[in-house]
């Protein structure tokens, strides 16, 4: 593991004598062991913003939780990695020290607090401008008191529905910090109103937080586009397929089923082997390969086989971006339950898309226009559209060239940059005019 400690040196503006702009990103999608695995470090680079900000701190407060055994410690202090001369990435510790281990609640708790002090201090002496978090729960109550202590301005942004998931799952965001979902919304319900801004990766997301409290002369759209590999934006015409990637997971191209995802309820990837099921029934054959990992993972290995087609699921695991850019070309169709970032994805890449109607899917796909948008949780219907791409490649490719239009409108990150580079300096703005 290659690493260089943070030096700690001051940075100077590029603009005038002006101040240098700093942010600071408390986020846990991703540990940095993740990051360089599956090189999703555009994802973290992004957020300087070409340069309008000097330097960003990204910080992940619990990473060790999630961490392999050989990536680094789980106790102890905080570790720092430089990604390049504008970001650094901090890691936090699941525990102080490994004395404590048995008593997890607070071994977690001293372990947040150095976590806490240490951030604090970072703030003051590189004066950084604006502390962003990427939830409103835990992530939210941290970035808040940092922000209050240290009198900088505070953004949430929305990547998440939890309304819509505890209405499907009846389980808690965060159930091992918060306990239940009553104590999470009584913290949305605290964290929103006291923003300075909220950003809604979409408007379903938005819509979340305006009704939990979110100003809406407070509250704006930070959408994917901007936090995408640039390689998903290639004309797929000018990406060369790599065969033997995939033929290592006995995939063909046009020959499979492809979702991106967590494997978790929420998600509902077990509609996609019900698809399959359907699909390969009425003659088509062709495979499901499910790339992601997570608790359902077990269920689903079980369910394809008590469906007789195991040897046609492929559970591949989390994988790069190297590969997703090959799988997406090559997918007979991309199949969304609910999904993020990788429907933007997918789209970007011209594939025939079936979507439920669920979260933000509507604002990208719409029936006969730019792919198949299936009532949520109508599994008949969604297996029904699969099958319709399918049985009309000419319809798929016609979907898919469409859908990637909307998302280079939709999604364009020069715009996007620019967006939120506003945002940023109106926030700015006020607190200097205080």
């Amino acid at each position: 593991m290659n690493t260089t400690a943070d030096s700690g040196a001051p940075i100077v503006s590029s603009v005038g004598s002006s101040p240098a702009r700093k942010l600071l990103v408390i986020d846990s999608a991703f540990t940095f062991e993740a990051i360089r695995e599956r090189r999703l470090e555009a994802s973290v680079t992004c957020r300087d913003l070409d340069g309008f900000f000097e330097h960003v701190w990204t910080v992940h407060p619990f990473a060790t939780l999630l961490t392999s055994p050989g990536w680094s410690s789980k106790f102890g202090r905080p570790n720092r990695y430089r990604l390049n001369d504008r970001h650094t990435f901090i890691e936090g510790k699941v525990g102080a020290t490994r004395w404590l281990q048995r008593l997890f609640p607070l071994n977690f708790l001293i372990s947040q607090l150095m976590l806490f002090l240490e951030l604090r201090k970072l703030i003051k002496k590189e004066r950084i401008s604006i502390i962003r978090v990427g939830d409103p729960l835990y992530l939210g109550l941290l970035g808040w008191a940092l922000a209050r202590s240290t009198g900088i301005p505070f953004v949430v942004r929305v990547g998440g529905n939890h309304d819509k998931f505890y209405a499907t799952t009846g389980r808690a965001i965060t159930p091992r910090l918060m306990f239940n979902r009553s104590i999470e919304k009584k913290v949305e319900r605290f964290i929103f109103p006291r923003a300075d801004l909220v950003a809604g990766a979409n408007q379903d997301n938005l819509d979340f937080a305006l009704a939990n409290g979110a100003r809406p002369e407070a509250s704006t759209l930070f959408r994917y586009g901007n936090l995408i590999d640039k390689r998903h934006f290639l004309d797929p015409a000018d990406r060369a397929l790599d065969r033997e990637a995939l033929g290592e997971l006995g995939l063909q191209p046009g020959k499979y089923l492809l979702y991106i995802g967590r494997l978790e309820a929420i998600k509902h990837p077990e509609d996609v082997i019900l698809a399959l099921s359907h699909v390969r029934g009425r003659g088509y054959d062709v495979k499901a390969a499910l790339c992601g990992d997570g608790t359902e993972r077990a269920r689903l290995a079980d369910l394809a086989r008590e469906l007789g087609i195991e040897d046609q699921v492929v559970l591949a695991g989390n994988r790069s971006q190297d590969w997703l850019i090959h799988a997406i070309a090559g997918a007979a169709v991309v199949v969304s339950p609910h999904t993020g970032r990788a429907l933007s994805e997918a789209a970007l890449g011209a594939a025939p898309i079936v979507a439920y109607d669920v979260d933000w899917q509507g604002e990208l796909i719409e029936t006969g226009v730019t792919g198949e948008l299936v009532k949520h949780r109508d599994q008949e219907a969604f297996s029904r559209s699969v099958e319709t791409m399918l049985a009309d490649p000419a319809y798929a490719r016609a979907m898919g060239n469409a859908v990637r239009e909307r998302a280079l409108q939709m999604l364009d990150p020069d715009a996007l940059d620019a967006h939120e580079r506003s945002e940023y300096a109106k926030l700015l703005a006020r607190r200097c005019d205080r």
